[in-house]
Formats: C-alpha cells, sequence, structure tokens
C-alpha cells in the first residue's frame, strides 16, 4: 500500500490525513505540537465564509499599508522591521491589488470556498466527525459614511459569485440580533450571507485527528521534521531529529513553515507570514452572546459565538515571523469590541491570541505538485485555511492519486503570482 507522510496537523494536514486515508491510503502525520491545531488553527476566528471569501489584496490595501505604517491602533499594521524581509513577495502582493486581479481572485476563492464548505457537508453526513458547527448565515454591517451604497455594490459583487444575499436595515439587523441595539442608529445597511457557516476551527482538527487514527492514520506527536529525503530525484522520506519514516509521496500542511521545509530543496513559495490575533470571552463572564457570526466593516473585527464562548478576532499585522503577544494590539480589539456592542461588561480575562497566516502573495492557496516528483504541498490559505480545508484535502488528495492534474487548477505553483 502506498505510504504518503503528511507535514502538519493543522486544519489543513487533519483534513488532507482524512481525505487520503479515505482513498485507501496509508498515512503518517507529523507534527512539532502534542496535538492537532495547536498552531494557527487553534483560536482562528472561525467563520467558515464561504460565499464571502475574499483576498487581502483590494484595491484600497496599499493606500491603508502606508497610510497606517506603524500605528499600534491601525487594523491593518506593517511593521517598518518587516519591509526588508517581504522583499519580492510584497511587491507582488501589491501588484496583485489592481481592481480586475482582485475581482478575479475573489470569485476563484468565493467558487472554491463553496465547493468546501459543500465537501465539509458532506463528511459531516457520514457521522465521522461531531464539531459542532453552526448554520444560519454570519451577519456583515456596513456603517459609517456612505454605507448604503458601498452595502449595495457589495452585495451586487457577491451575487455575481453566487452568493445569497439579504439586505437589512437597522431595524431588521436588531430583529434579527437583538445584541446591536444600543448601536442600531449607527448600521447604514446590513447584509446577511445566510449560506455561510461557522464552528471552531481546533475542535474540528482534533475530530479530524481522531476520524483519521481510527481509519487507520498514524500521528507522531512532538516530531520536529529535519528535513525532507530526496534521492534519485524523488522523495524518500522524512528525516526526524530521532528517526527516519520511508514514504511514497510527502505533502506539507505546514502553513507559514512550509517555504522553510521545502526551500533547500530548490522550491520555493511565494509566501509570508501575516499575524492575526483573537480574543476568546467566556458567555456567562460577558452576560450574552450574539445568536450568529457579526462581521463590522467599520471597526474591523469579527465576532462568532462558540458554543458557550465568544471569538472575537481581528487586526492583520506584517511583522516576519515574530509571534509577540502585543498588549496594544490586544487592547485595539477590546475598544473595538466595547464600540460595538457598548453595554457589554468587559471580562478580566480576554485569552489572548495570535497566530501566523500563511499567505500566498496573490491570494490564493498553493495546493500542488512540485518540482520533486511525489512532493506535493497544500498551503497558502492565508486567513481562509478553516473555510477552504475540506476542498483542498480532496484537491491534494486527486493530485496524490493522480486523479487531477495540477496545471488545470488555479492553484498550481506554476502559476504567474502577478
Amino acid at each position: 500500500m502506498k505510504h504518503v507522510i503528511v507535514i502538519g496537523a493543522g486544519i489543513i494536514g487533519t483534513t488532507t490525513a482524512l481525505a487520503l486515508a479515505g482513498a485507501g491510503i496509508r498515512v503518517t502525520v507529523i507534527d512539532s505540537q502534542p496535538e492537532a491545531g495547536k498552531g494557527t488553527s487553534f483560536a482562528n476566528g472561525g467563520l467558515l465564509a464561504a460565499n464571502s471569501a475574499l483576498p487581502w489584496s483590494s484595491p484600497g490595501t496599499p493606500t491603508q499599508l502606508f497610510k497606517w505604517l506603524g500605528r499600534e491602533d491601525a487594523p491593518l499594521l506593517l511593521r517598518p522591521r518587516a519591509i526588508p524581509g517581504l522583499g519580492m513577495w510584497g511587491v507582488r502582493f501589491l501588484a496583485n491589488c489592481r481592481a480586475a486581479k482582485y475581482h478575479r481572485t475573489a470569485a476563484t476563492l468565493t467558487a472554491f470556498g463553496q465547493q468546501s464548505l459543500a465537501a465539509m457537508e458532506r463528511l459531516l453526513g457520514q457521522n465521522r466527525i461531531d464539531a459542532g458547527i453552526q448554520r444560519g448565515g454570519l451577519l456583515e454591517l456596513i456603517r459609517g459614511k456612505g454605507a448604503e451604497g458601498r452595502a449595495e455594490s457589495f452585495a451586487r459583487m457577491l451575487e455575481r459569485m453566487g452568493a445569497k444575499v439579504q439586505r437589512l436595515d437597522a431595524a431588521q439587523s436588531v430583529a434579527l440580533e437583538p445584541s446591536l441595539a444600543p448601536v442600531a442608529h449607527t448600521i447604514g445597511t446590513a447584509l446577511l450571507l445566510e449560506s455561510d457557516a461557522w464552528g471552531d476551527a481546533h475542535q474540528f482538527s482534533v475530530a479530524a485527528a481522531a476520524a483519521a487514527q481510527r481509519d487507520g492514520v498514524t500521528f507522531r506527536w512532538n516530531a520536529k521534521v529535519r528535513g525532507i529525503d530526496v534521492q534519485g530525484g524523488a522523495i524518500r522520506g522524512v528525516r526526524l531529529e530521532d528517526d527516519y519514516l520511508s514514504a511514497d509521496s510527502v505533502v506539507v500542511c505546514a502553513g507559514a513553515l512550509s517555504p522553510s521545509l521545502v526551500g533547500p530543496l530548490g522550491i520555493r513559495l511565494p509566501m509570508a507570514p501575516v499575524k492575526g490575533y483573537s480574543l476568546t470571552l467566556s458567555a456567562d463572564e460577558l452576560g450574552f452572546l450574539p445568536k450568529r457570526p457579526i462581521v463590522d466593516d467599520y471597526e474591523h473585527i469579527g465576532v462568532t459565538p462558540l458554543g458557550d464562548r465568544l471569538r472575537v478576532a481581528g487586526t492583520v499585522e506584517f511583522d516576519g515571523f515574530d509571534t509577540t503577544l502585543r498588549p496594544a494590539r490586544v487592547e485595539n480589539l477590546k475598544h473595538a469590541l466595547k464600540r460595538l456592542f457598548p453595554c457589554m461588561r468587559m471580562p478580566d480575562e480576554v485569552r489572548p491570541w495570535c497566530g501566523l497566516r500563511p499567505m500566498a502573495a496573490d491570494g490564493l492557496p498553493i495546493i500542488s505538485s512540485t518540482a520533486v516528483p511525489r512532493l506535493f504541498v497544500n498551503t497558502g490559505h492565508g486567513a481562509l485555511g478553516w473555510t477552504l480545508a475540506c476542498g483542498s484535502a480532496d484537491l491534494v488528495t486527486s493530485l496524490v492519486t493522480g486523479k487531477a492534474n495540477t496545471r488545470d487548477t488555479p492553484f498550481d505553483l506554476g502559476r504567474s503570482f502577478w
């Protein structure tokens, strides 16, 4: 039986392992953590935003980046010291902020997001994973100057990409989500994306790993990869600190660390780490929970109910591989949350977290074969790893089994990233 090693046990790696095992392949997963989903998947925003899977490379991003350069209170922060490290990736990223390219990328991501959510529904329908996925759509608030016009333009763009969008006025928004009553006078228009869902990516990663283990997948926890072994121009295995694992194929699902794993083999992944922050608040301490996720374009945050907790996510920070949890950035999220829900009481414990999102220069994931035979990558999803996980797992499995050709997809490593 073919043996495939998957490097990484976050939401991308665990779903990939599960899909490969479902195809009758013997799989070993390697991760440096003691359990699944302990990296970037641990405390992300929780949104399965399949109908608004948009890249960060919007036409307004370059202006915002330089307008907010170095500002700790900015929702999009480029630290000056990070600029040299971005190099050609940064140039490519800015080139992808052209309006026409942004819309093409958004359409590709949204179509793939919808496919991925459907793949997740099929997986859940098999009753192999119990991960508390909730449905009912997310509510996007459009506030501030020109809100109505911006909302209508945004709604039409989403509808062109196949999203189901309900337009709500302030009164309708409050009827749907009573916790918004104190800010009702600020709501120009709200958009209900009724087909989207939400859930805890860490919980799903753990559940997917458990299901994969029941299917015979082996997990090597607390294992550090020293290198991918290539002999005679083809994959031979993976070197660990204290072991060697032979393999017929390797799939790299290591998020922001993926470039460092394949770089020694001459493979360049045009990716950069982008830091994101979140808070996790107890519903008991908070005093309420919204009924569904709310994305506030004015405060640049998203809030998602996850069982008895509220996840608050926001901010984009270009700071290399620095994972320092900066108090000023945490305070920004707390203040934004308080402005969205002015009557709330802020708990003493907000459980701050930050993680590095693996961002490809053009905003599309890299799900591809490589120049090394039988070496594959499934990475570069940015903030959309949770949304795109199941679709990505199915696609890379098709590549590994030879049922699909990477050149026939928009996620090929050989594509133009400009």
